[in-house]
């Protein structure tokens, strides 16, 4: 099975995407695997959602690890509940920060690039191909005038 790529470009005017679009077309890249979004389309993310997602399995995930803890050391030393209590706050507390941190550098970096580049009018292509046809497209949307084109998962390159 081939692996597939996505590339993702943008272009200044809307009629230049529509043009790098039938370009691809022309190149036989499948419509299918084609995309286009018209200037200011974007979804904005809803990075408070995002966040108190990552709090709450932070809080939960870290609250259980302390309180199986607690209880491993209440059993052990012959403490009280109380023990097993204070281990499941001591774990919630740090692990609600750290969901927090994770949920928000995890929460898509370069896509909240791309949206504010569609809000401000720009119009953005993607491509998704086989991985030996990535370069090929690339080199279609910079032909066609995209300012930038680059695999999703490379960074973004200013075209020359």
């Amino acid at each position: 099975m081939a692996t597939t790529t996505t590339i993702l470009a943008l272009f200044k005017d809307k009629r230049d995407a529509e043009a790098a679009v039938r370009a691809l077309k022309s190149a036989r890249f499948d419509s299918a695997r084609l995309g286009v979004v018209p200037p200011g389309r974007a979804h904005v993310p809803q990075l408070g959602r995002i966040a108190v997602t990552g709090i709450a399995a932070g809080t939960i995930a870290c609250g259980i690890a302390g309180l199986l803890l607690g209880l491993l050391v209440a059993w052990w030393l012959h403490g009280g509940w109380l023990v097993a209590v204070m281990f499941a706050l001591t774990g919630a507390a740090p692990g609600a920060l750290a969901g927090m941190l994770i949920s928000q550098s995890v929460s898509r970096q370069h896509e909240l690039y791309h949206e504010e580049e569609i809000e401000a009018g720009r119009s953005l292509v993607s491509v998704m191909s086989e991985a030996e046809r990535a370069e090929d497209a690339r080199f279609i949307l910079l032909q066609e005038g995209a300012f930038e084109a680059a695999p999703i998962d490379a960074p973004i390159e200013k075209a020359s």
